[in-house]
């Protein structure tokens, strides 16, 4: 019976490999990058050249001349990459394509420790990753180098190490417990160091926990918190006590977290619209789990399950959505939400959905003779052969932003002429002021800066027709571009 569920579970790996293909390979093997992803591969290789440092990161001469937006720690990791290997664009690629297999790796190591007793779930990891790749903007995060992507790698380990505190073999030493709790308290203060304060969600799964399961007391619980918050506290508090680190942290709260949260920064999208983004980018996984469920009751086997199995899985669905609710409820009540912040939560979510229709697909399997079998089989070997041949096809090619890349790679050429020197300003007017692509490809490709015209006194500009008539003394240079005209003295 146990080779039989080992066989059930070949599919669900194929399956997964399908979909990191198709979802995130395929567009990760472009050039082009969400325009946040190619200004953080900017500040990264900017650092590691000696432009800006640690603590006072640099975009660009004119935008983010000190980019306090964010934390610095993953501009830290990237900028390793680019001291190793140089100013290309493998790096942040490479980086994202990193986090995807060490989140995806914690993610199945924590599905895995939850439904240790339970060889039919534990199997079928597969299945929670592939859907949770398949919520929201998920895999989008990954092929665009987002923030998010590390984040989640921080917090799935802080909340494994609470895990394995409450469930392992040694659960009742005090000593490794709280080994465990310091260690999830250091990576809940990275994932701090990474995007703020929506790193904060681990500080809850002990709680979480005994909501969940009950098998901890309630003082032991309170105490593991207690050891995870100080953690993080002195952490800050060591900070703290750098004067770089404190003007950065100083910077940070001042520019960005204050005003976003008092709704002063961004455009909005809280209330009822983060409402309505969460129920979005929970519905794949949801109508997966409905259409599955529906189809066993239809057709599936009528098998009783043991109660103590049954009642199992829906204490660890209850963990795992609420852990899931404590990283996007506090977005819900934000001023400021995009679809992609919920990126963290949305692993736990796909997680609670499998475990309500991954049992009626391994018993699909399992109850497959050898002939249905092996045409499964071959059927994704060939589907995963041809995402393959996708995944390559799309190799180097321009991607989405294909006019955007070729437009600063022409405004390039014509500024920086082989024979002559590089002009590392570049004015912009009318739309092109707020064409955040084209101040990151001109930056992140050619190391070429956008200043608004009020502020540049560069011999070439940017113009569309909005505001061509303001640029005196500049004349047509010629050069064709889409969407605008680069005029030069």
């Amino acid at each position: 019976m146990q080779s039989k569920t080992v066989d059930a579970a070949k599919p669900l790996w194929i399956i997964l490999a399908i979909v990191v293909c198709l979802l995130v390979l395929r567009q990760l093997m472009h050039q082009s990058m969400f325009f946040d992803g190619a200004i953080y591969a900017s500040i990264a290789r900017n650092l590691a050249e000696g432009a800006g440092s640690p603590w006072r990161l640099q975009f660009s001469e004119t935008l983010f001349p000190v980019f306090s937006e964010h934390p610095p720690l993953m501009m830290w990791l990237e900028a390793i990459g680019f001291l190793l290997f140089g100013d290309t664009i493998a790096v942040e690629k490479c980086f994202s394509l990193l986090t995807l297999i060490a989140s995806g790796f914690v993610l199945l190591k924590i599905w895995q420790r939850l439904h240790g007793n339970d060889p039919e779930l534990r199997l079928a990891g597969p299945m929670a990753l592939a859907m949770a790749l398949g919520a929201g903007r998920v895999s989008w995060g990954f092929t665009n180098g987002m923030l998010e992507n590390l984040l989640i790698v921080f917090t799935s380990l802080a909340i494994y190490c609470v895990i394995a505190a409450y469930d392992g073999a040694d659960r009742g030493k005090v000593m490794t417990r709280l080994i465990l709790m310091i260690a999830a308290g250091i990576l809940v203060a990275l994932a701090l160091m990474t995007k703020g304060l929506v790193g904060l969600f681990p500080l809850a799964t002990p709680g979480i926990w005994w909501l969940a399961f009950r098998r901890r007391s309630l003082v032991s619980v309170i105490v593991d918190t207690l050891v995870m918050t100080a953690t993080v506290v002195m952490f800050f508090a060591a900070l703290w006590q750098l004067d770089g680190a404190r003007d950065a942290i100083e910077r940070y709260l001042s520019i960005q977290l204050l005003p976003s949260l008092t709704g002063q920064r961004g455009s909005g999208g809280g209330n009822w619209n983060a409402v309505r983004a969460f129920i979005r980018v929970n519905a794949y996984p949801a109508i997966i789990t409905l259409i599955i469920v529906l189809c066993n009751r239809r057709w599936g086997s009528r098998s009783e399950m043991p109660r103590d199995v049954s009642q199992a899985r829906r204490r660890t669905a209850v963990f795992l959505a609420l852990v899931g609710f404590s990283a996007s409820l506090p977005l819900l009540v934000s001023p400021r939400v995009a679809s992609f912040y919920f990126n963290p939560s949305l692993a736990y979510f796909a997680s609670a959905f499998a475990i309500a229709s991954a049992p009626a697909v391994v018993r699909a399997l399992r109850a497959m003779n050898t002939r249905s079998y092996r045409r499964l089989s071959s059927g994704l070997a060939v589907a995963l052969a041809l995402s393959v041949i996708l995944v390559g096809f799309n190799f180097g090619r321009p991607g989405a932003d294909a006019d955007t890349i070729a437009n600063a790679a022409r405004i390039a050429d014509h500024v920086c002429p082989s024979s002559g020197t590089c002009e590392s300003t570049v004015a912009v007017c009318g739309a092109g002021a707020d064409d955040w692509a084209l101040y990151g490809y001109l930056e992140r490709r050619h190391k070429i800066s956008l200043a608004t015209m009020d502020a540049a006194t560069s011999n070439h500009i940017v113009v569309d027709d909005s505001c061509a008539s303001e640029a005196a003394g500049y004349r047509d240079s010629g050069l064709q571009l889409s969407k605008y005209r680069l005029l030069q003295r």
